[in-house]
């Protein structure tokens, strides 16, 4: 999500399904097969088998820690790597007539608002428009997230038993045998959602404070 979350912001636009798909596909394996193993093994570690846990397992399940993490950043690396190669291809195939005038429109508003003497020679209906402008960006780029949010929901609901049934009711029933899905996900699909929300809102305060 948060990921995806960047690309939007790099891109100016929601990733599609098929990049959403496409980014997950990239790392999939690597995340079953290691990522995940490790994590419920350290987890696993905390309560038991015996002698967990004591002293001795709790160096073993620190190891375990940090290769964890190691995997991790391993796979961040993988999508940073991923969000590189589509943002070129994006501006490649954009015109860059477009490219250029928002890059001029950005720096124009950048230069404006930047420069103190530049400000207090803005008259009021000027200064008003800009204001208005600049809440439209935001209500904009806000969009772009909420609907990268939506987009990456979507993804993992489908993946894991949440698609709509040919009646369109989701399919709970479904859900609730997928044993990565937890309960509380199962009884309510829209929690995910609910919870990708808060995400885009927790984001977009950090974006306007950058």
């Amino acid at each position: 999500m948060l990921l995806m979350l960047w690309a939007a912001r790099q891109w100016g636009a929601a990733p599609t399904a098929e990049q959403i798909a496409d980014a997950d596909s990239t790392i999939a394996a690597w995340r079953c097969e290691i990522v995940i193993p490790l994590r419920q093994l350290r987890t696993r570690l905390k309560s038991g088998p015996a002698p967990a846990p004591d002293a001795m397992t709790d160096v073993l399940r620190n190891d375990i820690k940090r290769l964890e993490l190691e995997a991790e950043r391993m796979q961040q690396e993988v999508l940073a790597q991923w969000v590189k190669e589509q943002t070129q291809a994006i501006n490649a195939g954009a015109q860059g007539g477009v490219v250029q005038q928002r890059m001029e429109i950005t720096q124009a508003q950048d230069d404006a608002w930047s420069d103190p003497v530049t400000q207090d020679g803005i008259s009021a209906p000027d200064r008003s428009q800009a204001e208005l402008a600049d809440t439209a960006e935001n209500a904009r780029q806000l969009a772009v997230l909420e609907q990268t949010a939506v987009r990456v929901v979507a993804h993992y609901e489908a993946q894991h038993g949440y698609a709509n049934a040919a009646d369109g009711q989701p399919a709970v029933a479904e859900a609730v045998a997928v044993e990565s899905v937890s309960d509380e996900h199962a009884a309510d699909p829209w929690l995910a959602l609910q919870h990708a929300h808060q995400v885009v809102l927790a984001a977009a305060a950090v974006f306007a404070s950058a």
